[in-house]
């Protein structure tokens, strides 16, 4: 199962992630594609700290889809990555993903 808390803060989409992402509940996200694609969001974190499970794959695939949906001015921001979900995130595109230890760095990675 697989729960997104969701707050709009200072023009940041927080998606906090909760739960086990999988093949099965990857389709969740779709409630976050709506919101940006919306309200035309371009800053976007994604909270992964209290993910239990999570795949290489999967992981890739996310930060695949929301780099395109925040469009070329958009950031996105990735953290709680190295919780239980042990992920190993290895990103060429580096201008437009943040990778992070918490959120409380957002404001400041992103300068905005």
């Amino acid at each position: 199962m697989l729960h997104i808390e969701i707050e709009y803060k200072r023009g940041i989409l927080f998606a906090r992630l909760i739960g086990d992402i999988n093949n099965n509940t990857i389709n969740n996200l779709e409630v976050i594609d709506n919101m940006i694609t919306k309200a035309g969001i371009k800053y976007l974190l994604l909270n992964f700290e209290k993910v239990s499970i999570i795949s290489n794959n999967q992981i890739e695939f996310i930060i695949d889809k929301y780099k395109k949906l925040i469009g070329q001015d958009g950031k996105l921001l990735i953290c709680g990555y190295y919780n239980n979900a042990k992920l190993k995130i290895n990103i060429i595109d580096n201008d437009k993903i943040y990778l992070s230890t918490n959120e409380l760095n957002a404001f400041n990675i992103i300068n905005i």
